[in-house]
């Protein structure tokens, strides 16, 4: 297709959970760290009150991680913007994901994060009057500390093993009994930003905007799939254990692909370097992507009607376009990263093991025991209600 090999960065596997042993040691150490800490809070400034909205002119706004978290960040920038409508709002952004907030309006800046000093020098050379830090179930001392070295008068982000000493506001705790978008109202809470303050509290999908050339070179993209409709499937995911089986994947695309659908199948050189060997075949109603940017796959996306995957970077940007999805959540903790809507249907099985949330199963039950007859299901049920998409 002559596009570049950059999809493969929306899921990529890393190292394994620690074991348990290590997890003890962990919360040893967290305990110990958090009293050490404690006293450099009277150093770092101490706890303020919410910031009047009319003395915040510069917002910095950590979000240099994974492709999923800043898609579902998407909103409280906007909740941001709305708050402090006078502010120039910099977001910090990782080389994989900076492409989501291109033509996003109401982000002024993005500083590309390639390392902590590139931010030091970049912060050094400019004033911030408040630092938000949404890293919600982070340890890591560095994103609270990175708020700190802006010298912003407001620092927020959530408390865990004495981050919370780096802040100046209220620090919410992490809880994983809420969704994303609830711990990210923790966050707006400490600022003084309510629920009911927000101009567009009940549009809870935000937008990923696309210029016109993006939207013609998709369209060029899927011609051969011109005349069907379309149901896109990525397979990956950033941890194994988080992956559905790929030949399943594979079995949903051939019988969608009978029943008349257009379908998309994106599968990442990278990720999948020997996808050629169980490749689906030639059939006309079958289009198989290989390699694409991030904004490529973002305007392809929003021309289907529906993505399968797992629980991963490209389900949360279907949800940010507002495209119905059809996903199978393994390990991961439900209730913070299951797709917040009607649209999204989430299959999953609830093991006695459940949630392990670890990187690597040896069993993988938990997504093994789901079949290709119930994704079958849910998708002709999704596909059925996009009438109310209309």
């Amino acid at each position: 297709m002559g596009a570049k090999a950059e999809l493969s960065s929306l899921s990529a596997p890393t190292k394994l959970i620690p074991s348990g042993c290590k997890q003890l040691c962990k919360k040893l150490y967290f305990a110990a760290r958090m009293l050490l800490l404690w006293p450099i809070g009277f150093l770092a400034g101490g706890f303020r009150s919410p910031p009047d909205p009319a003395t915040i002119r510069e917002i910095l706004f950590l979000r240099h991680d994974r492709i999923g978290d800043l898609a579902l960040s998407l909103p409280i920038l906007r909740r941001l913007k709305q708050a402090f409508p006078g502010a120039h709002l910099t977001v910090v952004a990782s080389p994989s994901n900076r492409d989501i907030l291109r033509h996003n309006p109401v982000v002024d800046e993005v500083f590309v994060y390639r390392g902590f000093v590139s931010y030091l020098k970049f912060v050094t050379h400019h004033r911030f009057d408040l630092a938000v830090d949404p890293f919600h179930n982070e340890h890591r001392l560095l994103p609270a500390f990175m708020t700190l070295l802006t010298g912003a008068r407001h620092r927020i982000g959530f408390a865990l093993a004495g981050r919370e000493v780096f802040f100046t506001l209220s620090a919410p705790f992490y809880d994983e009994h809420k969704s994303f978008h609830q711990l990210m109202q923790l966050l707006l809470d400490s600022l003084g930003i309510t629920e009911t303050m927000a101009g567009e509290a009940a549009e809870t999908v935000p937008l990923i905007l696309l210029s016109l050339e993006e939207e013609w070179e998709a369209a060029a993209m899927t011609a051969p799939l011109c005349d069907k409709r379309l149901i896109a499937i990525h397979p990956g995911a950033f941890y194994p254990a988080q992956k559905w089986p790929l030949e399943r994947f594979v079995e949903v695309a051939k019988e969608l692909s009978r029943q008349g659908f257009g379908i998309i199948f994106f599968a990442p050189t990278k990720e999948f370097p020997d996808f050629d060997l169980v490749r689906p075949g030639d059939d006309s109603g079958l289009l198989v992507i290989r390699e694409t940017s991030m904004r490529q796959f973002i305007a392809i996306l929003s021309r289907c009607a529906l993505l399968i995957c797992n629980n991963s970077g490209p389900l949360h940007l279907a949800w940010a376009l507002g495209i119905r999805t059809v996903s199978l959540m393994g390990p991961t903790i439900p209730a913070v990263w299951w797709p917040q809507g009607r649209k999204h249907k989430v299959l999953r099985r609830d093991l006695p093991c459940s949630p392990c949330n670890l990187a690597v199963c040896p069993t993988h039950e938990c997504l093994r025991n789901i079949t290709v007859a119930e994704v079958l299901s849910a998708v002709n049920e999704a596909v059925s209600n996009t009438e109310e998409d209309k």
